[in-house]
């Protein structure tokens, strides 16, 4: 059975390092990074250096954007990490 190519997968060039696999139906596979673990590091970082740097009273909204930045930010960078194994 066949499933559809994910949409937020793009094509690139393999490099010299990078190793692939042949799945048991017969394709070529590559890990990738869906962009989780960048989202939870940089959601807790983010939410960390915000609450440092929130002056006085405004420590929770600083905790709150920092996490929300830092997730996005982590998140992008963890997608474009590619994994071949």
């Amino acid at each position: 059975m066949l499933l559809p190519r994910q949409a937020h997968y793009h094509q690139r060039r393999l490099g010299q390092r990078d190793r692939i696999y042949r799945g048991s139906d017969g394709q070529l596979y590559c890990r990738r990074s869906d962009g989780t673990t960048g989202l939870i590091i940089g959601g807790i970082a983010g939410g960390a250096l915000g609450n440092i740097l929130a002056p006085g009273d405004a420590k929770t909204l600083g905790t709150i954007l920092g996490a929300a930045g830092g997730a996005i930010v982590g998140t992008t960078i963890d997608r474009n990490s590619v994994t071949c194994e």
